[in-house]
C-alpha cells in the first residue's frame, strides 16, 4: 500500500546513518556541546551551598534594584513592593520604561527570595507538571534575550546554551501528564550572575539604543520587545506564586518586601467552629443582566501593551440572564464538600471525574484538613504561610472542580438540561463589567490598569490586582462594579465556559509567533479579571488568558443561571474561523458534539487503515545499521513510530490528536485493534491493526510539536511526516530541529515531507512557508523549507512521495507530498 511505503522509505533513509558513536564518545561530545545530562534524581542538584538562601537575602542577591523606599520604583515608606500601573506607550519616556522594567524585575527577585535553601529551586511540584522554580528564576530573563535578539536589539546571545534549556515552559497536556523533571541544572549562582548579565543588558538598550529615541509605531517598533519581555515576566511571576504555594512551608520564608495578607484573615474563625451563611461568609444572590450588545477585543491604537490574541473584535449579542453577585467563596464551597459532592461522580464531567480520581482529591486543592475527614475542618494554604480558614474569600479551583459545584447547586435547584447552571461565557463578564469601560470618550483611563498601582486599586477601583495584598480578599469585600457585582476584576481569576480562540483580525506578532496559536486547540479555556497577583496586562481590561482544566491558577468562578426561554449556550469560540490546532474543536452552532465525534472518529479509522493496512515487509537495505533514539513528530495512530522501532529501541511518538494517541497506545496494549473503512453507504471492510513486533520500544505523547518539553535531548533520528501545514507556526518547529540544541542529534537524519496544502484555518497566512504572494514576489514552500534548513542540514535525498487516505472503495484522496531528507552536519 503507498502508504508503507512512507513508512519503509522513511526507514530506508533513516537506517542509512553511520553507525553510532560509543557511549563514552557520545557523552563526551554532550558535554563539548553543552548539551544539558540527565540525572537520576533531581536532588543531585543540590550541592550545598544554601548560606546565602536562608533568611532574608543578601545585597549580592538583587541583580536589579533592592526593594528600597526611594531606590526601587513601586516601593513605598514600608518597604512594600506592589505593581505599577501600565504606560502609556503613545507617550512613554525611556525613565518610565525603566521604572516599569525595574519594578517588574525587582518583584521577581522579591518573591524568589521566598525560596529558602536550594531544595525548592529544585525540588519538582508535587504533580510533576511543571518545571522546578530555578526554571522560573532563569526563564523570564532568558525570554528577554531572546526577544532582544528577534526585534534586532541585539545581535548575539549572552549564554546560549542558557536560552535554550530555559526558554521553553510547559503546557501539560493531560493531568497525568507526567514530567521526570531529572535534568542536571545550573546552580542558583550561575542563574542568578545571568540575570546580572541580562539585567544589565536590557538596562544599556533602555538608555542608549535608538530604538527607543521616538516611540510612534508600537507593535511594529523594536521597544515592543522590551514591554514584551517585562508582561512575560508578569505572567510568571503569577505562575511561580502558585507553584510556590504548592511547596511545603518548610521551605519558604515570606519574604519582608511583599504585600502583606488581606487583615481580614485575622477575624477569621477557627477550625472547629461551626460555619454559617450570614455570618462567616455572604448569602449569594442571583442578579439579573439584562440582553444587550457587547464588542469583545482590543483595539489596534490602544496605547498599551496587548498579546497577540487580545487583538481583533467581534460583536455579540447576550440574551438575558442571571449571575452570582459575588464569586463562590470558600464557605459556599463548604456545602458541597460536605455533601460529598466529590465522590458523587453524577455531577461531574467524564474528564473531571478522571481527574479527580487520578488524583484523589476530596476538596479543594489549597485547603488543609485539620483533623477527621468527616469533620471538615479546614485551614487555607497562602502563598508563605498557612491561615485559618477565610470563608467569605473566594474558593481556588480548577474548572472541573468549578464545573462539578455548577452541577451539584442545579441538582439542588432542580434545573436540568440546558437551564442548569453554569459558568459564564465572555460575553456575559462583558454585560456585568463597569459601564466607565465601554466608554471611549474616556481615553486609556477606562482601563483602570492604566491609571492606578496596586496601593491605589483597592480604593479607587475596588479591585485587588497589582499585588495590593498579598492575598485573596473577602468576595464582599471592596466595592462593586457599576453593574452591582463584585470582583468583576481582581481576587481570583474567573473560569469561562469559552474556549480560547482567535477573534476576527486576530494575527501573530513576529517576535513572539506561538504565544497563542497552538493553545487554539479546543483544550484551554478562557479565565478573565485577573488575580491579586495579576499585574500589568493581566491586570487589563483587554486581557484573555488561557489555561486546561486540570490547571491551578489563583483561580475560582461565579455561576450563571441561562435565560429560561433562551438557554442555549453561546460562546465566543463558536463558529470560529481559525486558525486552530488540529481538526475545527470549537462549539458549531450547526453541528451537536455527537455528530463532530462521529465525523473525528471516522478520520481516525481511514488514517488506521493508512498505517496498517498493508502487510508489505521491511526490506533487507533498511536493516543496515543499530541507531538509539527516534522521534516521531505528528505520529497520529503510531504506524511510522511502531516502524521506526524495528532500528531504534527508544522512539517516542508525538502528535496533538488525543483520540489518535489513544488509538495507538490501544494498539500497543492489545497488540492489535479490529477496524474497518467503508465499501459502499453502512457496508464495511474489516480489517486488523497490528503494530511491530518491537512495539513495546515505543512511547506516545499526547503533545504538541510547537511545545515540546526542553528537555527531551536530542534524537538520532527525526520524522516530520506530512504535519508542518497543519501546524500553526511551522517555521518554530523547523528552527527547533537543527543547532547546538537541536532535536536532531550532529550526525543524525532528518525526514520531513509535506504536501504543503495550506489553510488559515490552521496556519496564519503570513507563517506559510510558501504558497502566497509578498511585495518581493512568490513564495515557494520548498524553498523556505530548504533555507530554514541548509544551515544547519546536509541535504541527502529528493523524492515525491505519494499516498492515499480511503474514505471508501470507490472514492479516496490522493496526495503527493515533497519528502525530503537531511543529515544535521555535526
Amino acid at each position: 500500500m503507498i502508504v508503507t511505503a512512507l513508512r519503509l522509505t522513511a526507514r530506508r533513509c533513516l537506517s542509512t546513518t553511520t553507525p553510532a558513536l560509543s557511549g563514552a564518545l557520545k557523552a563526551a561530545a554532550a558535554a563539548k556541546q553543552g548539551h544539558q545530562a540527565v540525572v537520576e534524581s533531581w536532588n543531585v542538584n543540590c550541592n550545598g551551598a544554601t548560606d546565602y538562601l536562608v533568611g532574608p537575602r543578601p545585597e549580592q542577591w538583587w541583580t536589579g534594584k533592592p526593594p528600597v523606599y526611594g531606590v526601587c520604583p513601586g516601593v513605598d515608606e514600608d518597604n512594600v513592593i506592589r505593581a505599577l500601573a501600565q504606560p502609556n506607550l503613545a507617550t512613554v519616556t525611556r525613565q518610565q520604561l525603566r521604572d516599569y522594567f525595574d519594578n517588574t524585575w525587582t518583584m521577581t527577585e522579591v518573591l524568589f527570595e521566598g525560596l529558602q535553601t536550594e531544595e525548592p529551586f529544585y525540588r519538582p511540584p508535587y504533580h510533576n507538571l511543571r518545571h522546578p522554580k530555578i526554571f522560573y528564576y532563569a526563564h523570564p530573563a532568558s525570554v528577554y534575550v531572546n526577544k532582544f535578539r528577534v526585534a534586532g536589539l541585539i545581535s548575539a546571545p549572552i549564554n546560549e546554551y542558557y536560552e535554550h534549556i530555559f526558554e521553553t515552559g510547559v503546557d501539560e497536556m493531560l493531568w497525568d501528564d507526567l514530567s521526570k523533571n531529572d535534568m542536571l541544572w545550573p546552580t542558583v549562582e550561575e542563574v542568578r550572575q545571568y540575570r546580572q548579565e541580562v539585567y544589565d543588558m536590557i538596562v544599556d538598550a533602555i538608555e542608549n539604543h535608538p530604538a527607543f529615541d521616538t516611540i510612534s509605531q508600537l507593535e511594529a517598533s523594536p521597544f515592543w520587545a522590551l514591554v514584551m519581555g517585562t508582561e512575560h515576566e508578569k505572567i510568571h511571576l503569577e505562575t511561580s506564586s502558585v507553584l510556590m504555594r504548592e511547596l511545603p512551608l518548610s521551605l519558604l520564608r515570606r519574604p519582608d518586601n511583599f504585600p502583606p495578607l488581606h487583615p481580614s484573615h485575622q477575624s477569621a474563625p477557627a477550625p472547629n467552629v461551626l460555619v454559617k451563611e450570614g455570618e462567616h461568609y455572604p448569602e449569594n444572590e442571583f442578579l439579573p443582566v439584562d440582553a444587550g450588545l457587547v464588542t469583545l477585543g482590543k483595539p489596534r491604537d490602544f496605547p498599551s501593551y496587548g498579546w497577540d490574541n487580545e487583538y481583533g473584535e467581534k460583536q455579540m449579542h447576550v440574551k438575558s440572564f442571571h449571575a452570582t453577585k459575588y464569586l463562590i467563596s470558600n464557605g459556599e464551597f463548604l456545602e458541597f464538600v460536605k455533601s460529598g459532592g466529590y465522590l458523587d461522580e453524577s455531577v461531574w464531567e467524564p474528564e473531571g471525574w478522571k481527574w479527580r480520581c487520578f488524583r484523589n482529591v476530596k476538596w479543594p486543592t489549597f485547603w488543609v484538613s485539620t483533623g477527621p475527614a468527616g469533620l471538615h475542618q479546614y485551614r487555607l494554604r497562602a502563598i508563605f504561610e498557612e491561615i485559618d480558614m477565610p470563608w467569605d474569600w473566594p474558593v481556588n479551583v480548577n474548572l472541573h472542580e468549578a464545573k462539578a459545584f455548577a452541577n451539584w447547586r442545579s441538582r439542588k435547584a432542580g434545573l436540568t438540561g440546558e437551564n442548569k447552571y453554569r459558568l459564564m461565557t465572555e460575553a456575559e463578564h462583558h454585560r456585568i463589567r463597569d459601564q466607565s469601560m465601554t466608554q471611549t470618550s474616556l481615553g486609556v483611563d477606562r482601563d483602570p490598569s492604566m491609571v492606578a498601582d496596586g496601593r491605589a486599586m483597592p480604593e479607587q477601583f475596588g479591585m485587588n490586582l497589582n499585588l495590593a495584598y498579598g492575598s485573596e480578599s473577602p468576595v464582599d469585600g471592596l466595592k462593586p462594579a457599576s453593574s452591582g457585582f463584585h470582583d468583576v476584576f481582581g481576587n481570583v481569576w474567573q473560569w469561562h465556559e469559552d474556549h480560547m480562540s482567535a477573534l476576527p483580525g486576530f494575527r501573530v506578532h513576529p517576535y513572539y509567533n506561538d504565544f497563542t496559536l497552538p493553545c487554539f486547540d479546543g483544550e484551554h479555556n478562557l479565565i478573565l479579571g485577573g488575580s491579586y497577583m495579576s499585574c500589568g496586562d493581566e491586570a487589563s481590561m483587554f486581557a484573555r488568558f488561557h489555561f486546561r482544566p486540570h490547571f491551578f491558577q489563583h483561580s475560582g468562578f461565579r455561576l450563571v443561571e441561562p435565560n429560561r426561554h433562551e438557554p442555549q449556550l453561546v460562546t465566543s469560540c463558536m463558529d470560529n474561523q481559525g486558525p486552530f490546532v488540529g481538526q475545527n474543536p470549537f462549539r458549531s452552532s450547526n453541528k451537536d458534539e455527537t455528530e463532530r465525534k462521529y465525523a473525528a472518529d471516522e478520520v481516525v479509522r481511514q488514517y488506521i487503515h493508512l498505517h496498517y493496512g498493508s502487510g508489505d515487509e521491511l526490506p533487507a537495505e533498511a536493516r543496515a545499521y543499530p541507531t538509539r533514539r527516534a522521534l516521531d513528530i505528528g505520529c497520529n495512530v503510531g504506524g511510522v513510530a511502531f516502524a521506526l522501532a524495528e532500528r531504534f529501541p527508544e522512539v517516542l511518538g508525538y502528535d496533538i490528536n488525543s483520540n489518535a494517541i489513544e488509538t495507538a497506545q490501544e494498539i500497543q496494549e492489545t497488540g492489535s485493534l479490529q477496524s474497518y473503512v467503508r465499501e459502499e453507504g453502512d457496508i464495511k471492510m474489516h480489517f486488523t491493526a497490528t503494530p511491530s513486533h518491537q512495539s513495546s520500544r515505543v512511547s506516545f505523547k499526547h503533545g504538541d510539536a510547537l511545545c515540546l518539553p526542553p528537555d527531551l535531548g536530542n534524537f538520532d533520528a527525526v520524522v516530520v511526516a506530512n504535519v508542518l501545514d497543519r501546524l500553526s507556526s511551522p517555521g518554530s518547529l523547523l528552527g527547533r530541529l537543527g543547532g547546538a540544541r537541536g532535536l536532531v542529534k550532529p550526525g543524525g537524519l532528518l525526514f520531513v515531507s509535506s504536501p504543503f496544502s495550506w489553510m488559515e484555518r490552521y496556519t496564519p497566512k503570513d507563517l506559510w512557508l510558501g504558497g502566497r504572494e509578498t511585495f518581493d514576489g512568490e513564495v515557494s514552500s520548498i524553498d523556505t523549507l530548504h533555507a530554514s534548513l541548509n544551515d544547519n542540514f546536509e541535504l541527502l535525498e529528493v523524492m515525491d512521495m505519494p499516498f492515499m487516505l480511503r474514505e471508501h472503495a470507490r472514492k479516496f484522496e490522493y496526495v503527493k507530498a515533497y519528502a525530503t531528507v537531511w543529515r544535521h552536519r555535526v
